[in-house]
């Protein structure tokens, strides 16, 4: 069981919205769209609809991001041959002003199989960290990791960071206590997350129970994050790019590789599907420099994304 707080953290997906920004739309609207794709309502859309409330609160105007239209949703069986249970795995992304890739990935295999992943990968000109938030349902009960990861960086390098920072330091102070520990991280992923890592289990209880203790955290580290978005400098300094541009493609590499989830997901969806989902969509930062390094686009820090056919 340790490792499914890797396995979820991979499950990291993008698909395009129509040209402009869907921040032009409604709220209201705007949950809609992110939302047709889903089979229903489940334990994780008030996490969903929380997350596009809080963007739009922080003034995040999302573009959007390009995916293959075959990646963006398949549907499997899970269960034995007797129990069949239809499984579907939907996925959306956006980019915005520093932030690279804005990431949602829906798995939906009734009450006791549901992922909602929100991944924010960061420009690469940016020394922000990367926003990840894994909130799983299995058999066995409840997983969830909710982390700032870091890019190379230190938040107490850059003074522009200390309200953000705080902030999230009062939420891991606030919320840890009150979860259940996750246990122990597998040592060779233990360096890619922050001292505040929120890492939880919990065990099956009733809906309302599990939103009621993990929604405000989710909120709280969102909130956190987002202002360090707000107040994030841009970088120029190139030993400094260099490093933050190394340390998120390590970790594409390394999730690319060593995913733990290829083999559920190879049974779920196929095994073609699975492997262009890891190095289209869900680790995609190594396929994105290659298109973009012509011309040198992956240090511009506006949230576009060049060559995107």
């Amino acid at each position: 069981m340790r490792d499914i707080l890797i396995v979820w953290l991979s499950l990291q997906g993008a698909t395009t919205f129509a040209a402009g920004s869907i921040w032009e739309l409604p709220l209201r609207r705007r949950s809609s769209i992110l939302l047709a794709q889903e089979v229903s309502s489940t334990l994780y859309t008030p996490f969903l609809e929380q997350s596009l409330a809080l963007l739009a609160e922080y003034g995040v105007r999302l573009l959007p991001y390009p995916i293959a239209e075959e990646l963006r949703r398949r549907e499997g069986l899970a269960g034995s041959s007797s129990q069949r249970q239809r499984v579907l795995i939907t996925a959306s992304a956006y980019s915005a002003e520093k932030l690279r890739n804005i990431r949602v990935v829906h798995l939906q295999g009734g009450p006791s199989l549901q992922v909602l992943n929100l991944c924010i990968f960061p420009s690469l000109d940016t020394p922000l960290p990367t926003f990840a938030a894994d909130l799983v349902t299995l058999p066995g009960g409840h997983l969830f990791a909710i982390d700032c990861q870091p890019n190379g960086m230190a938040l107490s390098d850059y003074a522009q960071f200390d309200a953000g920072a705080s902030a999230l330091r009062h939420a891991h102070k606030l919320h840890r206590p009150r979860l259940p520990d996750g246990g122990a991280i597998p040592d060779d992923a233990a360096r890619f997350f922050s001292p505040l890592l929120l890492w939880s289990r919990l065990p099956n209880t009733k809906t309302s129970h599990v939103r009621s203790m993990v929604l405000p955290a989710f909120e709280d580290y969102l909130r956190g994050y987002l202002q360090l978005v707000a107040d994030a400098p841009q970088l120029r300094d190139p030993n400094t790019l260099l490093c933050v541009r190394q340390a998120q493609l390590e970790y594409a590499l390394y999730r690319t590789e060593k995913d733990p989830a290829r083999g559920m997901l190879t049974r779920l969806f196929g095994a073609a599907f699975t492997e262009r989902l890891l190095r289209e969509v869900l680790f995609d930062l190594p396929m994105w420099l290659d298109r973009n390094s012509s011309d040198n686009s992956w240090s511009h820090g506006d949230g576009r994304q060049a060559k995107r056919s």
